[in-house]
């Protein structure tokens, strides 16, 4: 079932001037729920544009945003609400952090979604376990806190909404590997404890093949291609022509069946690549 999707999407920046450009082009995509779906493509690809008009923050020029079927532009009025159920993490969310302690950083907005102070502090302590951050930094400025730890906390902010749809825009970037493992490696709890969508941009095809169910790829405003991780990555043809990479450990591996080693199985992780070579091996040691 799709929780979230885009109908017949269209967007123009500066539409009816001379400097008139479509970042969007008769878009249409619909993000499970239950899953998350990465999207990648290079700058200018459409990709920012698309998850501003999933927040909310943007309205389609032409076609749809639907919530659970419903258009979210149905209500103007009320389109506060929907941020509320779709939770967007911008890019170097540090940068947004403004309130004087961590813990009324995170807290930030929770009263208009009408919670008491109990089921705030509920969710703030939830939040800070997802991050990876311990409960002594809740009345610490965020600014004294490292550069981590400050997008761990911007991160929280919007795990503490516990929103439908979790939108991320490249949520590692910047961290150090064990903080990017843990960060990403908690979106699949999320979304099994929330019955969540999660939606991840990021640059690392590594990221892709190990994080996420689906992948969705974008050039010059459209789709290019989609599907599951291992039907995308077995187009890695389509994503090497459209100037992306692929993980390198697949690269490696249609190295080794370019020398005549017919490896089959999921290359596109290093634990895929790894069971191909043994299933290989097995099957022709005499």
């Amino acid at each position: 079932m799709a929780k979230i999707k885009l109908q017949d999407v269209s967007f123009f920046y500066g539409k009816g001037t001379a400097y008139c450009k479509e970042a969007l082009k008769n878009v249409n995509i619909e993000i499970k729920e239950g899953s998350i779906t990465s999207l990648i493509g290079h700058t200018g690809s459409g990709k920012s544009t698309m998850l501003q008009l999933l927040n909310g923050l943007s309205n389609p020029s032409e076609g749809k945003v639907l919530l659970d079927d419903v258009d979210i532009w149905e209500k103007p009025k009320e389109i506060g609400k929907v941020r509320f159920r779709v939770g967007l993490v911008m890019q170097y969310p540090e940068y947004q952090l403004f309130e004087e302690t961590v813990e009324k950083d995170i807290a930030y907005g929770h009263k208009n979604m009408g919670l008491n102070d109990t089921e705030i502090a509920e969710r703030i302590s939830e939040a800070i376990d997802f991050v990876g951050l311990s409960p002594d930094v809740l009345q610490k400025n965020p600014f004294d806190l490292s550069g981590g730890q400050k997008r761990r906390v911007a991160i929280a902010g919007v795990i503490a909404m516990r929103p439908e749809v979790l939108v991320l825009d490249e949520p590692a970037a910047g961290l150090d590997p064990r903080a990017r493992r843990e960060i990403l490696g908690s979106l699949s709890q999320y979304v099994k404890n929330n019955n969540a969508s999660v939606i991840l941009v990021s640059h690392s095809m590594e990221d892709m093949a190990y994080y996420c169910d689906n992948i969705v790829v974008m050039k010059g405003g459209e789709i290019i291609s989609e599907g599951s991780v291992s039907e995308v990555f077995s187009r890695h043809n389509l994503l090497i022509d459209a100037g992306l990479d692929v993980p390198q450990i697949l690269r490696i591996a249609e190295r080794i069946r370019a020398l005549g080693i017919d490896l089959k199985g999921e290359l596109y992780t290093t634990d895929g690549a790894f069971k191909a070579i043994l299933d290989y091996i097995g099957g022709n040691v005499k």
